[in-house]
């Protein structure tokens, strides 16, 4: 029987040994609690976008109609990870039964699929890089490079990582490594683009939206790159541990890059339409606001 603590496999593992057990989960076992934690962690997850969804559906009222198109790719994200999140909870309970013998949840006839992730990313990934135009003074001229190069770049940085997780058992300081490296080049790309659009845009934003822009650009550093830090836990350790760390950092960074970037973005849309004369009930204190200065970005 598989060891719940550790599993090393060498790289030269034949492939057809080694391709059920291609995600770390389904290499090893799991104790009662173990299990519990990667379920609920996940079963959170879904049910807070599914929250979000709510929350975004309900609060598109309180934007002016040119920021409106924002908030709908909120609700999108939201739907698509919380059913995707809902599927990958389903393939993990199902993919484990209970041994009495061992006492631990064993992989029984299926098996789990790490890859419902990178599916949610391919979707909300370009929608997360180029939501954020909406409250950007981006000329229009420039708008659909901006938007083809962060969202092919997001694009791009999924599938290299999603290829790359099929050898997070059988070579995790090899091809999941050099894949991930390989990912890490369109993301420093759109995170440098990310990061000047947003620094000018404090320069021009209201007060409160300068405010909440410097927030978001806080938290896409920290929740973006803790990504990087859930990918390179199977380089780290095969184990039902490495397993339970990997689901949380990976559920807390969709939560903080998703829905709590949605609802400050949201914050930047509502301080703009109230300082260019948009009224929402108990928001009329954002009107006292310095008026947004008429900048333009365009490329350098």
């Amino acid at each position: 029987m598989r060891s719940e603590r550790s599993l090393r496999l060498p790289p030269s593992l034949p492939w057809k040994a080694a391709s059920v057990m291609w995600n770390l989960e389904n290499a090893v076992t799991f104790s009662p609690v173990q299990f519990d934690l990667i379920s609920n962690i996940l079963t959170i997850g879904y049910a807070a976008h599914f929250a979000g969804l709510a929350y975004f559906v309900l609060s598109r009222k309180n934007v002016a109609p040119r920021y409106r198109a924002m908030t709908t790719m909120s609700v999108v994200v939201m739907l698509s990870a919380a059913l995707l999140l809902l599927r990958l909870d389903l393939s993990f309970t199902n993919a484990f039964v209970f041994d009495p013998a061992s006492g631990q949840y064993v992989l029984g006839d299926a098996t789990f699929s790490h890859g419902y992730r990178y599916l949610n990313w391919l979707i909300d990934v370009p929608l997360l890089l180029t939501q954020s135009f909406f409250v950007l003074n981006i000329a229009k001229r420039d708008l659909w490079g901006y938007r083809f190069k962060l969202g092919g770049a997001g694009a791009l940085m999924v599938v290299l990582g999603y290829v790359g997780q099929f050898f997070e058992v059988v070579d995790p300081l090899g091809a999941l490594l050099w894949w991930g490296i390989a990912a890490t080049v369109p993301f420093i790309y759109f995170t440098a683009i990310f990061w000047r659009l947003t620094g000018e845009a404090v320069g021009y934003l209201p007060g409160q939206a300068a405010k909440t822009m410097k927030q978001i650009r806080v938290l896409f550093m920290f929740s973006w790159n803790l990504y990087i830090v859930a990918y390179v836990v199977p380089m780290f350790s095969i184990s039902a541990n490495a397993a339970v760390t990997r689901t949380y950092l990976f559920t807390i960074a969709d939560v903080l890059s998703k829905i709590i970037y949605g609802v400050l973005l949201g914050k930047v849309a509502t301080a703009r339409s109230v300082a260019e004369g948009f009224e929402v009930d108990g928001y009329e204190y954002l009107a006292e606001d310095d008026a947004p200065t008429p900048v333009v970005t365009s490329r350098s």
